[in-house]
């Protein structure tokens, strides 16, 4: 039997986060987060259903943290509107948990996805697990 160490199990956990950066694009050093590292990250959040909220943070970010969209007023793996909720820290939005954490309070814990256009228009559904929508 084979024991990993800590540091060994944090770069296995590392790697299952994050993918590589995408050619041309202005990812963090970290990369872009896997679906599987969505699920994980929604699942720390909070979100009982992790498989639609990182679906939808898949469609709505390409699981780039760092995303800015809709003109410079959404942010974030989430793509948090700023105009919509005023109330949320706009510097700390690129920050992946923080993100998290207001996807899963506007998302009232994951029980209304209405303010997602993705969700809205179904585009998250390309990244649900098959047999799951």
């Amino acid at each position: 039997m084979h024991l990993r160490s800590p540091e060994m199990m944090v770069l296995a956990a590392a790697a299952l986060l994050f993918s590589s950066p995408r050619r041309g694009s202005s990812a963090p050093h970290t990369g872009f987060l896997t679906l599987d590292g969505l699920r994980m990250l929604a699942g720390e959040a909070g979100f009982s259903d992790v498989d639609t909220a990182a679906a939808v943070a898949m469609a709505e970010s390409g699981g780039n943290p760092s995303a800015v969209g809709d003109g410079g007023q959404s942010f974030g793996l989430w793509q948090i509107h700023v105009p919509s909720h005023p109330e949320v820290d706009r510097s700390r939005l690129l920050d992946a948990r923080y993100n998290a954490s207001q996807a899963l309070r506007i998302s009232q814990h994951g029980s209304s996805w209405a303010p997602w256009t993705t969700y809205r228009n179904g585009a998250y559904r390309a990244f649900m697990p098959q047999g799951v929508s």
